[in-house]
């Protein structure tokens, strides 16, 4: 298999359509969790993919190799979803403070409320930071990789997952 990857990607840097939609086909599924981390909405991932893809084959002429395929597609997908969300206004910004209340007012309601879900935790973060957090803890890359991936330095990446994650043992002890 491995050797069948390797091929369809020669293929595809030759502009190989057919090789490319394999080689799309072959990693769309984990290619897709840096667009949803950004957007957390399936529609606007499935539009993020498109124009992605479509960037890309565009762009292959470009590819220089010294990256894996896979991790520069991530870098293109990353890319253009935060443009989706810088261009179309989708940014969610909440009130922190409105999340620090959680279980702790005393209706009924709240007082049901143990502990905050991870997709609440997930809304409150940025989309850089839920994107740092899906290609580090998510997909397994290095900070090294992530790095690349996200146009950040090695630095950026381990600073924003470490701030993460405090903001989040921070939640969980609230909650």
């Amino acid at each position: 298999m491995a050797l069948l990857m390797e091929d369809t990607g020669t293929a595809v840097r030759a502009g190989d359509v057919q090789a490319f939609e394999t080689f799309v086909r072959a990693n769309d599924r984990k290619l897709r969790g840096v667009a949803w981390a950004v957007v957390r909405n399936a529609e606007q991932t499935d539009d993020i993919m498109q124009s992605a893809y479509e960037k890309a084959f565009r762009a292959l002429p470009d590819f220089d190799g010294r990256s894996s395929m896979t991790t520069w597609l991530h870098s293109i997908i990353y890319r253009t979803a935060i443009d989706f969300v810088r261009y179309e206004g989708r940014r969610r910004h909440s009130d922190l403070d409105a999340m620090r209340n959680v279980g702790g007012t005393s209706d009924a309601a709240s007082q049901g409320i143990d502990r905050v879900e991870l997709g609440d935790v997930m809304d409150q973060l940025s989309p850089e930071e839920r994107a740092t957090l899906m290609v580090v803890t998510g997909l397994g890359y290095s900070y090294d990789d992530a790095a690349e991936i996200l146009g950040e330095s090695r630095g950026t990446i381990a600073s924003r997952i470490s701030r993460t994650r405090n903001r989040i043992s921070r939640w969980e002890e609230q909650s």
